[in-house]
């Protein structure tokens, strides 16, 4: 299959508690990969209703509405240990001492460009069919298969699974390092720190258990699609609209998908970051008209 030109904009709403209220996105990255194109209309809302409403466009049954209020359903994911330490978290007062980095916000937004491309490319040569140590290969199609039977899904859930282990360490260390930073910076950006920390460690159950229903959600696609193309011949099946080509499509958005609502947490605190230093640039600015005024 040849690769498809995507462009992916970093962007969005960030997470709801690291984002200052008012504060604009403070950067836009764009960066050409060779990967499928998504197949999906543009978007410009949160990345993680991204990945939500292009479950639901495969699969109508998967999309499901909740009409508790965002502060109880939060709630409901944090248990006694997990609020006493938001609540400490909240009292926190870091001492120091700090380093002020003016270019905070490009270290870290190089540091996630980097991050991103790296797994960007991964997921590339992937599904270009690269041969190499690190590339996680697709799995091959046996074309002698007799047209009636079905290939086992099993290689394909382990090829995603293989993903998105490789997108959890990748991000996980990130947001580590940027964490690291924001503590070395200010004691503003320390106590956000810590309280990042706490909604990762608290809420890590529950985004565990959600990306971890992503396999057996493909493998019903993988039998529609089945359903659908079982009767041409397995030499069809990879061709441009056979079905396991349209699979392998939807394993890539998907995954795509995926890594832009994992990345959520990593914006937004790289977003205050910049928020930190333009404040800090206002402040001097303020500082040097009052000093040229002064008689």
């Amino acid at each position: 299959m040849d690769g498809w030109p995507i462009r992916t904009t970093l962007g969005g709403t960030h997470s709801l508690w690291l984002r200052s209220p008012g504060r604009p996105v403070s950067f836009t990255a764009a960066m050409d990969n060779s990967m499928y194109r998504t197949q999906t209309p543009a978007h410009t809302g949160p990345a993680g209703s991204r990945l939500v409403e292009l479950l639901a466009s495969l699969d109508p049954k998967a999309a499901s509405s909740s009409h508790a209020c965002f502060a109880e359903r939060l709630g409901r994911l944090f248990d006694l240990s997990d609020t006493i330490a938001l609540d400490t978290a909240t009292q926190h007062r870091p001492k120091g001492p700090f380093t002020a980095q003016p270019d905070i916000s490009e270290t870290l937004q190089a540091d996630l460009l980097k991050t991103r491309n790296t797994l960007l490319e991964n997921l590339s040569h992937s599904f270009a069919g690269k041969q190499a140590a690190s590339v996680i290969s697709l799995p091959p199609l046996n074309k002698d298969i007799p047209a009636g039977k079905r290939p086992t899904f099993g290689p394909y859930e382990r090829f995603h699974q293989a993903h998105q282990r490789q997108m959890i360490a990748a991000l996980t260390n990130l947001r580590l390092r940027a964490r690291r930073h924001l503590c070395a910076h200010s004691a503003e950006l320390a106590r956000l720190a810590e309280l990042d920390a706490v909604f990762e460690h608290g809420l890590s159950t529950y985004v565990r258990r959600c990306f971890s229903a992503m396999p057996a959600f493909l493998e019903k696609r993988y039998r529609v699609l089945w359903q659908q193309g079982q009767h041409t011949p397995p030499q069809e099946w990879m061709a441009a609209n056979g079905w396991l080509s349209q699979f392998c499509q939807e394993i890539q958005m998907l995954l795509l998908a995926e890594l832009d609502a994992r990345q959520e947490p990593i914006l937004g605190l790289l977003d205050a970051a910049a928020g930190a230093t333009t404040d800090a640039d206002t402040r001097l600015t303020d500082i040097d008209d009052k000093e040229s005024t002064t008689p």
